[in-house]
């Protein structure tokens, strides 16, 4: 496997896993997201799949998230 597949894994697993995070809201919720505006659940899952620049600014939301949850897991902990 060379970098570029490397990087291709990641982006698709990225983008797998936002989309089954997003799943888990319900679907009368929606979102905004900065200057693109509001998004429902659904537009949002079809935006990350389609790989938009909503997408990937709502992949980007969600990584980093993620990265932060144990942060705030141990200061909810003291």
């Amino acid at each position: 496997m060379q970098v570029g597949d490397a990087q291709m894994v990641n982006e698709e697993y990225a983008k797998k896993l936002v989309v089954e995070r997003l799943k888990t809201i319900p679907p009368n919720v929606s979102f905004s997201i900065g200057s693109y505006g509001d998004f429902t659940r659904d537009e949002l899952i079809s935006e990350v799949l389609q790989g938009t620049e909503v997408g990937k600014e709502t992949i980007e939301s969600e990584l980093k998230l993620l990265q932060g949850m144990p942060k705030l897991i141990s200061k909810l902990r003291e």
